[in-house]
């Protein structure tokens, strides 16, 4: 979407007004050219950063790129995005004919990268460490990996299936098993079903309270995992069963984190467990890929 030289320059003056608040300098412009089109609050923030990077004195007549081109193609990647904030940078390239590089540096540049990878501040630093820290413990553990049983949880509904604490954004519709498309039915129905894997066992599926917290999933906790992981056979294991569970708020209780430690004493994954639990972490589980 290309915009004039005089809108433009309007952009970059309205941007000015509002002190290089983008979201205020959007809301001046309506006011002060209600028929024109509505630029996107990121479209004030990159015009005023491209004039100060490349400057005006540069003519395309000349053959030197003035980077109005530019411009527009990371406006039309941004835009993509807040659109659709789901859509993956592959769907994304295919439909502006630009490449993935073109659309992972336009969003590393514009400051998106964090956010739409999932993750926050030092998010990405803890999963980091984490992983580094599951690819070396089997030299000092070698069955640390398989000792572990992974957990998670997710919603379904006759709308599609969707975990609320787990939600992917950076994946394709086609491609994304949580994704949830609104439709409308006469009739609704919703359970949340529960399971978990330990090398290549599967337990589950089972179902949970339809509101969980931390009460009910401390008495699921209590009541039915010893039931299921006797039923597989692994209450008899010679080596101690390593627990693993993300951080959703049920999981956060106090009570449930004191019975964790009392069952799996310095052998827990999650939050405030003995293994830290990186948080908005689905894709560091087989569960959340194979179940």
């Amino acid at each position: 979407m290309e915009f004039t030289n005089q809108e433009y320059a309007d952009i970059v003056f309205t941007y000015g007004r509002a002190n290089g608040n983008g979201a205020l300098a959007r809301r001046l412009y309506q006011e002060r050219y209600p028929d024109r089109r509505l630029p996107n609050f990121r479209v004030f923030q990159n015009t005023f950063r491209r004039l100060t990077e490349v400057g005006i004195g540069n003519n395309p007549a000349r053959g030197v790129n003035s980077g109005h081109n530019n411009v527009e193609i990371e406006e039309q990647i941004l835009e993509a995005f807040t659109a659709n904030p789901t859509a993956s940078v592959r769907k994304v390239a295919e439909d502006l004919g630009l490449s993935r590089w073109k659309v992972w540096t336009t969003m590393k540049k514009d400051g998106q990268s964090l956010s739409w990878y999932g993750g926050q501040g030092e998010d990405p630093a803890r999963r980091i460490q984490f992983c580094r820290f599951l690819l070396n413990i089997d030299i000092e553990d070698p069955l640390f990996l398989r000792s572990i049983l992974w957990t998670d949880e997710s919603n379904f509904s006759r709308e599609g299936i969707t975990n609320f604490h787990n939600l992917h954004e950076w994946a394709a519709k086609d491609a994304n098993s949580h994704w949830k498309k609104q439709k409308s039915f006469q009739n609704r129905f919703s359970v949340d079903m529960w399971a978990e894997v330990i090398v290549r066992t599967i337990i589950g599926p089972h179902f949970l309270p339809e509101n969980l917290n931390g009460a009910n999933y401390l008495d699921f906790l209590q009541n039915d995992i010893p039931v299921l992981l006797d039923e597989a056979g692994l209450l008899e294991r010679e080596r101690p069963i390593i627990f693993q569970q993300d951080g959703c708020p049920a999981h956060w209780s106090f009570a449930v984190r004191n019975y964790l430690d009392d069952c799996f004493p310095d052998s827990w994954i999650g939050r405030g467990g003995t293994f830290p639990w990186p948080p908005r972490s689905p894709d560091l589980t087989p569960l959340d890929f194979f179940i």
